[in-house]
């Protein structure tokens, strides 16, 4: 409720208490007598001192108008008084007054008139009326007051100030590439329609949560330029029968009546969730707005125009038929992002972010594995945070590093009080993980170990994919299993008894093993079958328990293969680290010491220890199906690095005709911002011209670029009086990020931090930092600092590739080049 809804409540409710009180005094008949005691009035009667007497045979009152005035608490002026008496002394009082010689006297018998008598009896149920009326409507949001209940609670955004576009999208090209074209189908349909093409009639987005699904709606209402409506799956259906529906089609009605238009529908699986066997009953307020909403998609009215855009993290649980073609034409995936996606993000979410020299946005991506757009907002904002709370002016790489791990874990807890014995374990625990990953074939290689507790964690060691892989070999995921053990192992190595810090290794463990047994058919013993059907749970929505498709004795063999791959990976790793004992005493005293180890400390640590590769991970595995030693055939790309050649690039359609859709959006949008320029010119004309001022019409600063002869801000050059602008600061010419109006206009201090910093090898040069004032910035402790300097991040992080630690850096980049 508004600040002036409530005021003006307040105003209309005092005026009524006005207006009862003003009503309640003019009609008093008591006015102008003063209340006495009964035993006063009585003595008047007896000294007959009475001039008029009323009888008020209702109330049981007695009003009497006095010869002489007397004296009433202090007042000697006072010639009409009242007082009560009770029933039982009616008589008495009658008689005393024919007794006491008055003038005039009479009895009254007071009676509710019909109008009294009928608003005493409506009252209290105009005032339970009205309580209803009111809490009907808040739980109806307002929308169209109590009679509204069936009006549409959709949201018109402003088309001509969109506050997202396209621009503001990365890292989910190909449903940018889907979305465009609808875009550009609404804004030119001839050329479409030349061609017999029509317009999808409705587009899904799915994908897990935070991938940016709202967000490219949002860019959409931002690029189309025709009314976009809004509305949540949950506010179709409310408490009563047929709501959801009703406001169902007044949507459709409202955007038929201005199409062409889009509708777009944030958490569709509120109202479009598979329809059950007949459970619930066939007047489920749900079903009938599902089907209500089907109705309108694709029946027999019309909706030429109308796009229905929804999204959803559970495109499994929608009914068939909303997801049919003809409802549901584009059903686009939005996943996470890969590198180059994650890249893209962090340089988007960085625009507004001054970051210092050594940070690495190209990096962090890869530290990012698995994280959404959502979660990397989260890390660039949390590294902020830091920043302001040591009164800091630049993001540095340590803000980034302690924000994706605050991500990832949550916050350090600082105040748990760690006994020596317990520290000592943890660092045996997650130097084991290390070590274990560190002496094993095929798995990444670990890029921090550290035995800092957070969240319900005591300490973790973070493996960095070499990239976004989508297939594992059985080497692969037996390794993981190798890594996952390594901490119980080195519990029993070192201490002679496992812990509970194990639980979760486990736990991850068994699903790898299980998954590799059920799912991924790597078992000889049971083939490529997979066991076990998921029964989905149509109340919850959500997929139940596995049935038992398989008989007891299969269900036996699964267990003894889970067990057998567990068994197996711990014994690997507990052979890895008890033959390589004393790396790991030295790397459990270097977490004991500095906490926190990073890669280039572990390549110190390490070297070149020997690898063990595990090729008999099942019993006969290659009996049935041994490999061919014939090398497979190599790739275009494998094949042009051979020959010295670059890589072959192959025709893209769709790029040419996205990059085709570009250059008339930017041509479009020249032309717009020029009619706009010429527009604002005539005005300011017409002004000064009305004025009588003979002056030169106002122009953009920078606008038209000044040349090289005029005087002034050559083009290129920094701004003086801005604070990231240095001498030796110019933007080159055809710069995307020069102002198109301004090409003096400074760039962020954070542009050119998407390259690694100088100290660890990268070809780039950083930015310039702040010109004035000192460069302060959040830094982790000196203890949790690397002891060794940073090699290239262009290179492979997977354990294939080695760095010699003694090798310069400019010697380590020239040979990953």
């Amino acid at each position: 409720m508004t600040k002036k809804k409530v005021l003006r409540i307040a105003a209309v409710v005092a005026a009524i208490l006005v207006a009862i009180y003003a009503f309640s005094v003019l009609t008093d008949s008591t006015r102008g007598y003063s209340d006495v005691d009964t035993s006063v009035a009585v003595k008047q009667l007896d000294d007959k001192n009475v001039e008029e007497v009323q009888i008020n045979d209702r109330e049981q009152q007695l009003q009497i108008t006095l010869k002489d005035k007397i004296s009433v608490d202090g007042d000697d002026d006072v010639e009409k008084i009242i007082t009560k008496y009770p029933a039982r002394a009616a008589d008495t009082i009658f008689e005393k007054v024919q007794a006491s010689d008055a003038g005039k006297y009479q009895t009254k018998v007071s009676e509710d008139s019909f109008l009294g008598s009928l608003l005493v009896m409506l009252l209290p149920i105009l005032i339970i009326g009205g309580l209803l009326l009111f809490f009907l409507t808040r739980m109806q949001g307002g929308a169209g007051g109590a009679f509204g209940i069936g009006k549409s609670k959709a949201k018109e955004l402003n088309v001509d100030n969109p506050d997202t576009t396209f621009d503001d999208v990365a890292g989910a090209d190909e449903a940018v590439e889907e979305l465009d074209e609808i875009r550009d189908f609404l804004q030119d349909p001839a050329r479409y329609e030349e061609l017999g093409a029509k317009v999808p009639r409705g587009v899904l987005l799915y994908g897990p949560p935070g991938t940016g699904k709202t967000l490219l709606a949002r860019a959409v209402a931002g690029e189309a330029g025709v009314p976009f409506y809004t509305i949540s799956g949950s506010d179709f259906v409310e408490m009563f029968v047929g709501v959801g529906a009703s406001r169902v089609r007044d949507l459709f009605k409202t955007a038929k009546e201005n199409s062409p238009c889009i509708i777009f529908v944030d958490e569709i699986d509120a109202v479009g969730r598979q329809r059950g066997a007949g459970m619930g009953g066939g007047h489920d307020e749900r079903e009938q707005t599902l089907n209500q909403l089907l109705v309108e998609m694709d029946g027999f009215d019309d909706r030429e125009g109308v796009i229905l855009m929804a999204a959803t993290n559970r495109p499994d649980i929608l009914d068939p038929a909303l997801l049919r073609p003809g409802r549901f034409d584009r059903q686009i995936p939005v996943g996470n992002p890969d590198l180059a996606g994650r890249e893209q993000i962090l340089r988007v979410h960085a625009k507004n972010k001054p970051l210092a020299p050594d940070v690495d946005l190209k990096s962090l991506a890869k530290r990012t594995v698995g994280m959404s757009g959502a979660d990397l907002a989260n890390v660039l904002n949390e590294a902020a945070l830091l920043t302001a709370r040591v009164d800091g002016n630049v993001i540095t790489g340590d803000a980034l590093e302690e924000a994706t791990d605050r991500v990832i874990g949550g916050p350090r807890r600082t105040s748990k009080i760690i006994s020596e014995h317990e520290k000592k374990v943890t660092a045996y625990h997650e130097g084991g993980h290390t070590l274990a990953a560190w002496g094993i074939k095929d798995i990444e290689r670990v890029y921090k170990v550290t035995i800092l507790a957070r969240g319900k964690t005591g300490g973790h060691a973070m493996a960095v994919p070499e990239d976004d892989k989508g297939m594992y070999t059985r080497s692969e995921l037996f390794a993981r299993l190798v890594f996952a053990m390594g901490g119980r192992s080195a519990e029993e190595l070192v201490f002679g008894a496992p812990t509970t810090g194990a639980s979760a290794d486990i736990e991850q463990a068994t699903k790898i093993a299980r998954g590799m047994v059920t799912e991924y058919g790597m078992s000889p013993q049971l083939g490529a079958v997979k066991y076990g059907e998921e029964q989905g749970d149509p109340f919850a929505g959500r997929p139940g328990q596995g049935t038992l498709d398989y008989s007891p004795a299969v269900a036996a063999t699964i267990d003894d293969q889970v067990r057998m791959l567990i068994e197996k990976a711990h014994v690997v790793a507990y052979r890895i680290l008890r033959e390589n004992r004393d790396y790991l005493d030295t790397l459990a005293t270097k977490l004991l010491e500095k906490e926190t180890l990073r890669r280039p400390d572990l390549e110190a640590i390490f070297g070149e220890m020997p690898l063990v590769e595990v090729n008999d991970i099942f019993d006969g595995q290659d009996v049935e199906f041994p490999r061919d030693f014939r090398e497979p055939v190599k790739t275009p790309n494998e094949l042009a690095k051979e020959r010295g050649e670059e890589p072959p690039v192959r025709p893209d359609f769709y790029s040419e005709a996205r990059k085709a859709r570009m250059e008339r959006r930017k041509a479009a949008q020249e032309a717009k911002r020029a009619e706009q320029l010429e527009q604002d010119q005539q005005r300011q004309q017409g002004q000064q011209g009305q004025q009588g001022q003979n002056q030169v019409p106002a122009k953009l600063p920078g606008f038209p670029p000044q040349q090289h002869g005029q005087q002034g801000q050559q083009p290129g050059q920094p701004r003086r009086d801005h604070l990231w602008g240095g001498q030796d600061r110019t933007n080159p010419p055809g710069d995307p990020l020069n102002n198109p109006y301004d090409q003096a206009a400074p760039r962020h201090p954070g542009e050119q931090n998407y390259g690694p910093g100088p100290d660890r090898g990268s070809g780039q040069g950083p930015s310039q930092g702040p010109s004035q004032g000192e460069i302060r910035g959040f830094r982790l402790p000196d203890n949790e600092q690397p002891d060794h300097p940073w090699v290239t991040d262009d290179a492979p992080t997977g354990r294939h590739h080695r760095v010699d630690p003694e090798k310069t850096t400019d010697d380590t980049n020239e040979e990953d080049r």
